[in-house]
């Protein structure tokens, strides 16, 4: 268990008895390569005044006649993976041109376009350390970065205090914190462990207690796993998959978690959503659906994926269309209030086909969704990404949000509806971009 004297969340853990109380009813695909498809290794000039700059004296909001923030600087790359509803953004970038860190950038307050970053590297280490960057409304940063051993590490830091490791399962060698909720009190992510002879990862959610230590109140963060009920197990879930890996990639106020688990080779894999359940002392899974409201069955049998969940237990994410060329289309899973079952949407494509790589990644409380779309059907030697706006109250929309760029991709949008990612031009480095979407 790992300490963290920070006023903020000694604050914000008080909320967690709360949100458990009040649970609600219920081009490449896979969720650990989601996050390199554009990796470019440049330099990004370090910060300074690091999160002591970060401005929380209000909820975001968009001064007249602004809609876009490019945040990019030529030279370096920069990806934006998550924004607070205060208009404070994180991700990963090559800091002083060597060093691989956890970055943010302020849209809003006197900071505003002052880089900072959190001190340490996560050079050196596999894909695992760069899933992460989220940050909750409280200022709470979670990430990965590279451990004694050479592995990834979960890592959480905020304002002027020094970071701390999370730590990992018993006998495993790495882990990464993924995502934190709104008010700070859950992260989820994954504990795994990489040998000559295995390879498998474990979802698994930290949870917060309150603690006196040397005469200060602070937080003890406790690694648990997540329960998958024999999932892993070979043929349980597909009779040619065994599904040893598993990671959770979003969580809600509520204590709803979603993520997946994938097989080796990742040619199968399956979602689902964890409840709490007794008090937030444990958690249930539950299988998200294959097969959409639409009736498309037999396309969707490899492979879906859950990636974000609202606090209305909206979920985002992906399903396969055809595993062999990579096509995907973007999902939302919604529980039925008549049936109490959880149900799958597919939403449409930029091109008006099911063609290409498309997946929503991001999702607010008021039911925009982001993420990227294949724009042009169907030539094989073209699938160009673009950054991608639905919504959740009518599944028939989608629309271009407008960055800049050859391609581009949104992880995430808050309340405000100011989503953020990157963008490259002419083969150039990934660019940090924000745009206010309606």
């Amino acid at each position: 268990m790992k300490r963290f004297s920070v006023l903020v969340l000694v604050s914000c853990a008080c909320l967690v008895p709360v949100a458990w109380a009040q649970q609600s009813p219920g081009p490449p695909h896979s969720g650990k390569q989601r996050l390199l498809r554009h990796r470019i290794m440049n330099g990004m000039p370090q910060g300074h005044g690091a999160t002591a700059d970060l401005s929380f004296y209000g909820l975001a909001s968009r001064p007249a006649g602004l809609r876009t923030w490019d945040l990019g600087v030529d030279g370096t790359w920069v990806d934006l993976i998550g924004i607070n509803n205060f208009g404070v953004a994180v991700g990963w970038g090559d800091v002083g041109g060597d060093a691989l860190r956890m970055v943010g950038v302020s849209l809003f307050g006197p900071a505003a376009g002052n880089w900072f970053d959190g001190g340490v590297s996560s050079d050196d280490v596999d894909w695992w350390s760069y899933e992460g960057g989220r940050i909750s409304d409280t200022g709470l940063i979670v990430g990965g970065i590279a451990g004694t051993n050479g592995y990834a590490m979960a890592h959480v830091w905020a304002g002027n205090q020094p970071g701390i490791d999370l730590g990992t399962l018993e006998g495993d060698t790495g882990s990464v914190a993924i995502a934190v909720n709104h008010s700070g009190t859950l992260i989820v992510g994954v504990s795994f462990r990489e040998t000559e002879t295995v390879g498998e990862a474990t979802p698994v959610v930290w949870t917060p207690e309150l603690r006196w230590h040397q005469g200060k109140l602070t937080v003890t963060w406790k690694i648990r796993q997540l329960p998958t009920n024999g999932m892993e197990q070979p043929g349980a879930v597909f009779s040619d998959g065994t599904l040893a890996w598993w990671g959770a990639w979003g969580v809600n106020d509520f204590g709803q978690i979603v993520g997946d688990g994938w097989n080796d080779d990742e040619t199968k894999e399956t979602a689902v959503v964890w409840t709490a359940i007794n008090g937030g002392q444990g958690w249930k899974v539950q299988q998200l659906p294959h097969q959409s409201t639409f009736g498309f069955v037999s396309d969707h049998i490899n492979w879906i994926e859950a990636i974000a969940i609202n606090n209305l237990g909206e979920v985002s994410g992906e399903a396969s269309i055809d595993v062999g060329y990579g096509h995907s289309v973007p999902a939302l899973w919604r529980m039925s209030p008549r049936t109490h079952t959880w149900e799958m949407t597919e939403l449409p494509t930029l091109s008006g086909q099911r063609f290409g790589s498309n997946h929503v990644y991001g999702i607010n409380e008021v039911g925009d969704l982001v993420g990227y779309s294949t724009p042009v059907c169907c030539d094989p030697d073209n699938w160009t990404i673009l950054a991608t706006r639905w919504q959740t109250k009518d599944p028939s929309f989608v629309k271009a949000i407008g960055f800049p760029g050859d391609w581009s991709l949104a992880n995430a949008v808050n309340n405000s509806g100011i989503a953020v990612g990157s963008y490259s031009s002419n083969g150039g480095p990934d660019q940090a971009f924000a745009a206010a979407i309606r």
